[in-house]
């Protein structure tokens, strides 16, 4: 259970920086970083290590360089890296999708642990998943 919410803290705190990084109206790294420190968490695997490289991201790469070595590296690596945020590589990823195809992973090996509250975390989580895919398609229709 430990796990699974240190990586649910770890992804907002990663979608925070990413959503930062697109606001228009904080023109200095000042208020960035404010603005930063209110909302990122202060547990997961990233806080006391990679709390200050965090605070200074300026841009995509210089995220993927503040989570080098982790586990988070492979998932950020793997979205587009130029500074046009509505092209993407071949992949067609955003940071968004990456995270979730990963989460939903977690979520799913979760049920492999045994019976524990981290098995009905994962359900509500997955089924939380389900909900909005079915809420998506219905848009669509």
């Amino acid at each position: 259970m430990e796990d699974l919410l240190k990586f649910e803290a770890d992804l907002q705190t990663i979608q925070i920086i990413a959503n930062s990084l697109m606001v228009g109206g904080m023109p200095n790294n000042v208020n960035r970083d404010l603005e930063r420190r209110k909302y990122i968490s202060k547990i997961g695997y990233l806080y006391p290590d990679r709390d200050e490289r965090l605070r200074s991201v300026s841009d995509l790469r210089s995220l993927v360089t503040a989570v080098e070595a982790t586990p988070y590296e492979k998932i950020l690596s793997s979205v587009a890296m130029n500074d046009d945020r509505n092209e993407a590589e071949s992949q067609d990823s955003t940071i968004d999708d990456v995270m979730l195809k990963e989460a939903s992973r977690r979520y799913s090996v979760a049920f492999e642990g045994g019976f524990h509250v981290a098995c009905f975390f994962a359900y509500l989580k997955l089924k939380e998943q389900e909900i909005k895919n079915v809420t998506w398609l219905a848009e669509l229709v």
